[in-house]
């Protein structure tokens, strides 16, 4: 299983954002661990519109979301199947700003199996990502 992880980063005025890491493979023979590999950063109106999707996260891999504050140091470890959804979502919601796209997409993404999760995951961080993240806005955005 892949192991997710979910920063918080203190910003001005008691406000944070939220940056995604997938974990690398510890290889054979290594002493230690690679570094992770961020996935995306939410932060601002996005970061509270999908603020149910992170919620249902952090409550599916046992975290009581009243922890989610700018004064959290250690991180969220989370589960592949979540932690692929969330990145799914970090990654479509960074650009936008229309409050509408932003909930058509939180929603879809929200309502995706785990198949399908894995599809959108693999095409956006293997394949080609911009015509993935734009196709993936143009299929939940409307």
């Amino acid at each position: 299983m892949q192991e997710f992880q979910l920063r918080v980063v203190p910003m001005s005025n008691n406000d944070f954002a939220l940056e995604l890491y997938q974990c690398a493979y510890k290889k054979a023979g290594a002493k230690k661990r690679p570094a992770a590999k961020r996935l995306g950063r939410l932060k601002g109106n996005a970061l509270v519109l999908a603020r149910h999707n992170i919620y249902q996260v952090l409550k599916a891999n046992q975290y009581d979301p009243k922890t989610l504050s700018h004064k959290r140091q250690s991180p969220y470890i989370l589960s592949e199947e979540t932690g692929v959804n969330l990145a799914i979502l970090f990654q479509t919601l960074q650009p936008l700003r229309k409050v509408d796209k932003i909930l058509n997409i939180t929603s879809g993404i929200k309502e995706m199996s785990n198949e399908e999760s894995h599809y959108w995951f693999a095409k956006v961080n293997n394949g080609k990502r911009n015509p993935a993240l734009r196709a993936l806005r143009i299929l939940l955005g409307e």
